[in-house]
């Protein structure tokens, strides 16, 4: 989790990719997959050996989970069940894991002391400034923006900590036997040259005609290929908020009071500028600031005292995470040095070097910002009321047009449309104006009936879709159709041509035959020497282009299972191959190819370090196992 979070604060300080990985790597299990019990006290959620997680702290992550999720792809999104039932699995297995390894840290006596957790939180580079040295105010922000305390971090990196501590010894010898480096490498950079020919069936002409009976059999053996598909017409009724406000019904008086209501969102607030010497205990801060004489600032103390230089922790507001952090230091005198102040990471000094005054923006520079949001509000106030209403009118059997006379908002019209949005010309369909759900609610609902109300693009307002009528597949008689059949049977006659010419070729080809001299000998065959080719179908060096009209995943399969000097063919995308296998090269360790084989053998070192870590838990987990409250755990998300 700390490497999560550490990722995160490098780009953003936000967990962009923690909460989607989770849910990707335990989405498909399912709460069910776990020990489930109803045995459980409904205060506990989880328990593991003598670890009880309480019901208030599953809940209180789980929404913490679900709002990064929503920051992420948006709340849409987060309303499905499946998602916020994968975010719950991601959690749950993250509780029994942590659990897990507690109990067996407990069992063995690893505690992580004091020191050891101070140590590495100032020494991860997340939380350091440009010189290197730890930053309260990065620090402070990160837990900020991932919205958790400090207390929260510190068990999490406490957790980590414990896990490394239990697992590090097990997995730190573990190497890459090397017959299997040596055999991944070669599988991996094998290559292989060839001689080949090939048979263009572009380049062949075929002066007969199929006869009716020839093309009647190759329309009904590929009719899905000429079968219109299933069109429908619907009308659709949209109401947005811009329907229902007039911007005379919001006065300046109105605009005035809101703006007194909202008054903090135009004030930025006063800072104050920070400065710390941080202590491991208080009788260290208490004798470094005995030293303190009248004008001297943290500098000048810490050169006296012989301590490290005091952290620039930048300019923070009253409330803000710092600021909390600080108490009345908060408050004091511009350049006073404060009181000895316990923190989660120990004792400090605190020093305000300088402040900024609040900044208000007065009302007419905001009058109308706020009178066009007070506009936005009252057509959505409006436009939840219109679809009440609708809803209302649907149920009573009234047609969307007649709806549309008493309620407003826009009728359109689609008169014909494919499940991709395509009329029967081939062309866009006109008017879906949301293509996102539009097409999938106007096929997933039944003729002549109505779709349930959905979000407008702006979510701004809703709309529904009335389903006219429902043109089913209807296969295109073959005259209709006759150009493209002939076409696809001259495509057939020409590829079965060209796999004649291949055999004929391949019935002379001989050990000493040379293929230059064999293409000469016909128009639509051409020579080429292939490779040296991976069995991936590339070269071997990035300057070494590869012809790939000549190679296919069939021919690439019987290359590589061929001897030196087989003659084989396959079908490539113009055509065929005929290709006699020249030379097979097995790689050597030198050059580029020995960073090719230290970056994999390095590859399968790590895999083998997380295997072994997955079944040093998985034996803790036989050792001490969980227990559920699926109870909870559906009563929570039904809830969310």
């Amino acid at each position: 989790m700390i490497s999560s979070l550490r990722d995160a604060v490098r780009e953003s300080l936000l967990l962009k990719g923690f909460i989607g990985i989770m849910m990707i790597s335990f989405g498909v299990w399912g709460v069910g997959d776990f020990i489930g019990t109803g045995a459980l006290d409904p205060g506990i959620v989880v328990k593991v050996g003598p670890t009880e997680i309480s019901t208030l702290e599953f809940q209180r992550r789980f929404d913490q989970e679900l709002n990064r999720f929503k920051e992420e792809v948006g709340s849409e999104t987060a309303r499905s069940d499946g998602v916020k039932r994968s975010i719950a699995n991601a959690l749950i297995q993250d509780i029994m894991q942590t659990a897990t390894v507690n109990a067996a840290a407990q069992e063995l006596g690893i505690v992580i002391p004091l020191q050891r957790l101070q140590s590495n939180l100032f020494k991860e580079p997340a939380f350091q400034n440009s010189v290197g040295t730890f930053d309260q105010g990065r620090f402070a922000d990160a837990l900020y923006q991932n919205k958790l305390t400090e207390s929260q971090f510190l068990d999490m990196l406490t957790a980590d900590l414990r896990r490394s501590t239990m697992i590090s010894p097990v997995i730190a010898n573990a190497g890459a036997p090397e017959y299997l480096v040596d055999n991944l490498f070669t599988y991996r950079n094998e290559t292989r040259v060839a001689d080949t020919l090939l048979v263009t069936a572009a380049s062949l002409t075929d002066e007969d005609l199929p006869t009716g009976e020839e093309l009647e059999a190759l329309y009904e053996q590929n009719i899905h290929a000429y079968t219109a598909p299933e069109y429908r017409k619907v009308t659709a009724l949209s109401i947005e908020a811009e329907h229902f406000h007039s911007a005379d019904s919001i006065t300046d008086a109105d605009a005035k009071a809101r703006y007194e209501e909202t008054a903090t969102r135009y004030r930025t607030p006063g800072t104050r500028h920070v400065y710390q010497l941080v202590f491991d205990t208080r009788e260290q801060a208490t004798s470094v600031r005995d030293q303190l004489e009248p004008n001297d600032d943290l500098a000048v103390l810490a050169a006296k005292a012989s301590v490290p230089e005091p952290i620039d922790l930048g300019d923070f507001a009253l409330g803000t995470p710092v600021a909390n952090m600080m108490g009345d230091a908060y408050n004091l005198p511009i350049s006073e040095v404060s009181q000895p102040v316990e923190t989660d990471l120990g004792w400090h000094l605190f020093q305000i070097s300088s402040e900024t005054r609040e900044e208000v923006i007065p009302f007419e520079d905001v009058k109308d910002e706020i009178r066009q949001s007070m506009l936005d509000e009252s057509g959505m106030d409006a436009v939840y009321k219109a679809s009440v209403d609708l809803e209302d009118a649907i149920a009573g059997g009234i047609p969307l047009r007649e709806v549309s006379e008493f309620l407003g908002g826009k009728i359109v019209e689609i008169t014909s449309m494919d499940r991709d949005g395509m009329d029967a010309r081939g062309l866009e369909a006109s008017n879906i104006f949301d293509r996102a759900n539009f097409i999938n609610a106007a096929f997933s609902t039944p003729e002549g009936q109505v779709s349930q109300l959905l979000d407008t693009p702006s979510r701004t307002g809703y709309y529904v879709i009335h389903v006219d009528s429902v043109t089913p597949p209807t296969p295109k008689p073959l005259e209709d159709v006759r150009l493209a059949v002939v076409t696809l049977w001259e495509k057939q006659a020409r590829v079965s041509k060209a796999q004649k010419i291949a055999e004929k070729l391949m019935s002379h080809i001989g050990p000493a035959s040379k293929y230059s001299e064999l293409a000469a000998r016909h128009n639509n065959v051409s020579y080429a020497p292939l490779g040296p080719i991976t069995r991936f179908g590339e070269g071997l060096q990035s300057y070494h282009i590869v012809d790939s009209r000549r190679i296919s995943p069939a021919l690439l399969e019987k290359l590589f299972s061929a001897q030196a000097g087989d003659v084989i063919s396959a079908p490539v995308v113009e055509g065929f191959v005929v290709a006699r296998v020249k030379e097979i090269i097995s790689p050597n360790a030198e050059g580029a190819l020995l960073n090719a084989q230290m970056r994999l053998r390095a590859t399968v070192v790590n895999a083998m370090r997380e295997d072994l870590a997955d079944q040093i838990v998985q034996a803790f987990a036989t050792r001490y196992p969980a227990e559920i409250n699926n109870e909870v755990i559906d009563q929570t998300l039904a809830l969310r």
